[in-house]
């Protein structure tokens, strides 16, 4: 019974040590609805590069997509993106799924229809 009591003290004291502490991450910039919309785009391709019929999805009609390159890099969106009616250019963090190493590039982006798509997504 000894040791349950002292296992119950460890914890109060453990929990009243990191109480009162915040963790809270700085606040996401407001990206707005086309730029929130790109974001997920982008987000998708980490997921869908291994996945030929829905990384097609993803792309504007005419745009290549390089599914073997693609799977090289996780995706990120920066920054708000540049939009300009039914346009958007964007920084991508491209970051190395061996050894960690990120690179920036400027993608473009179009809408078709009422979805954002990937017009250029320059790896090199």
């Amino acid at each position: 019974m000894r040791a349950f009591s002292r296992l119950l003290l460890a914890a109060a004291v453990a929990c009243a040590a990191g109480c009162g502490q915040s963790t809270s991450l700085p606040p996401a910039p407001d990206l707005g609805e086309d730029g929130r919309q790109i974001a997920t785009l982008v987000d998708r391709l980490n997921e869908d590069s291994s996945r030929p019929s829905h990384l097609k999805q993803l792309f504007a009609a005419g745009a290549t997509a390089d599914s073997r390159a693609l799977r090289q890099y996780q995706y990120g969106l920066k920054d708000k993106p540049a939009v300009s009616g039914g346009t958007a250019t964007g920084t991508v963090v491209l970051e190395k799924a061996a050894g960690n190493a990120t690179v920036e590039k400027e993608w473009t982006f179009v809408k078709e229809g009422d979805k954002w798509k990937i017009k250029a997504a320059p790896l090199q």
